[in-house]
């Protein structure tokens, strides 16, 4: 299963320890999908991640780490605008590039409703499910 991960699932895992944002990022860490990146993801990532005060810039950088070490990277090219906020394009695009399984997020009103070309748009709780019905299969 590949998925694209929008950016405020890893700052939520990285708040929380024991959320279903940290449960992703420790599923993915167990190998359990493969995280789909494009460069573009991986400048907002640092971005975003690296302003919050709520998080040691030690603990961003490891997870930056993981996942420019660990992820797949497919290239694109900033040409799909179908979101409500243009910044989530990428995350879309991305995914569709890499023909994605699911783009799992916990802000589903900037995207298109439900799925976009194939690609399920999904809150973090429902990936978690999807991720427990792939494990027992």
């Amino acid at each position: 299963m590949k998925a694209v991960i929008d950016t405020n699932v890893f700052m939520a895992a990285l708040i929380s320890k024991s959320g279903a944002p940290a449960k992703i990022y420790q599923r993915w860490l167990n190998e359990q999908f493969d995280l789909v990146m494009s460069p573009a993801i991986e400048v907002e990532y640092k971005d975003v991640l690296m302003q919050s005060s709520q998080v040691p810039p030690a603990e961003v950088q490891e997870l930056l780490q993981e996942v420019w070490g660990r992820s797949l990277q497919v290239p694109i090219t900033g040409a799909l605008h179908v979101c409500k906020d243009p910044d989530d394009d990428i995350f879309l695009e991305t995914a569709l590039v890499a023909e994605a399984d699911f783009l799992a997020t916990k802000n589903l009103k900037h995207f298109p409703k439900k799925s976009y070309q194939g690609i399920k748009i999904v809150k973090v709780s429902a990936f978690l499910r999807e991720l427990e019905k792939s494990i027992q299969s």
